[in-house]
């Protein structure tokens, strides 16, 4: 019967890898202990529209860059 699983490292070691990447797997508190260092969550599709302007403001739709007024 073929051996199954990890032939690489012995149960020891893989017990000890397991333990040591515990706590990136089931992280519950932040990377980073200031909050400011955090990074900002990038918008996608599932996010509403006006999430989406507040975040790119330079790429809503809006009078930011329109030059089309007539304002003489």
């Amino acid at each position: 019967m073929a051996e199954r699983g990890n032939t690489k490292h012995n149960q020891e070691l893989d017990d000890q890898m397991e333990h040591e990447v515990q706590g990136m797997v089931r992280g519950t508190k932040p990377a980073h202990v200031e909050e400011a260092r955090e990074t900002e969550p990038f918008p996608d599709e599932t996010d509403p529209e006006e999430v989406r302007d507040a975040l790119n403001p330079n790429t809503g739709k809006g009078e930011a860059g329109g030059g089309g007024g007539s304002n003489e």
